[in-house]
């Protein structure tokens, strides 16, 4: 388990090497407004760094539109379409899995983005965050053909393109524990997840190139991890010892 002053000592490392790590932040699950949702933006425009909603396009709230005009470096992407369970018993959840058919797959992720579409929602991104960050092997090929340029899942990703003209974006850091009901999970085993992907991406047994990824749940949050986040995010920012960025332009780099 990882220390903040561990922590420090890895971004040191980085700064000897003339180096600045970068990072990047997604948020699951939005479907509307709330004083959450505020909480969260709030904390983000505080530190100045680029937020990335995954919007479940099933029932978007008309009221996200106009809260999104007024956060300008907030950026909306597709989750899924309903964030329900689509496999088969047995198998682990997923709403674009291995065991479902691949033409209702496609219509479901069609029609999500159509709705998000409708919804005018600002700083749109063709980026997909399956539910669950997981999505079966035989639907990734199919993702530029119906419209998206990227993708975002949790841990290393496996290659820069996992399919021509798809860019994968992960995420590395979750400080909610789900099992049993969402919890904080602690502050050593979070920092730990951070300072893996780092010291992976610094010597070079993960892609340099892939920023770190901090996911996080603005309504499955709790007083404790709505403290470590702000604690992380001032600890990341402090003398510009990171550099966030937004996928918008990760995508055309």
């Amino acid at each position: 388990m990882a220390t903040w002053e561990e922590l420090d000592a890895e971004l040191t490392l980085w700064a000897d090497a003339g180096e600045v790590p970068t990072f990047w932040w997604r948020d699951d699950d939005t479907q509307g407004p709330s004083d959450d949702l505020d909480r969260l933006i709030g904390l983000a425009e505080r530190f100045d760094v680029p937020l990335h909603l995954a919007v479940v396009p099933a029932e978007i709230d008309p009221g996200l539109k106009p809260r999104l005009e007024a956060s300008p470096s907030v950026f909306a992407l597709q989750h899924g379409f309903a964030h329900k369970n689509g496999e088969p018993k047995g198998l682990r959840a997923s709403e674009m899995g291995e065991g479902r058919d691949l033409a209702a797959t496609e219509a479901d992720l069609r029609e999500g983005w159509r709705r998000l579409v409708a919804a005018e929602l600002p700083n749109l991104l063709a980026v997909q965050v399956p539910p669950w960050n997981r999505i079966g092997e035989k639907v990734v090929p199919h993702l530029p053909e119906w419209g998206y340029v990227g993708l975002s899942n949790f841990d290393v990703r496996p290659a820069p393109e996992p399919a021509a003209g798809l860019k994968q974006f992960n995420a590395h850091i979750d400080p909610i524990r789900w099992k049993e009901g969402a919890q904080f999970a602690g502050t050593e085993k979070t920092l730990q997840q951070c300072l893996e992907h780092l010291q992976m991406r610094r010597i070079g047994a993960a892609d340099k190139d892939e920023p770190t990824g901090f996911c996080t749940h603005h309504l499955q949050t709790d007083d404790a991890t709505w403290d470590f986040s702000e604690a992380l995010m001032a600890r990341l920012t402090h003398g510009q010892r990171t550099r966030w960025l937004d996928l918008r332009a990760m995508l055309k780099g």
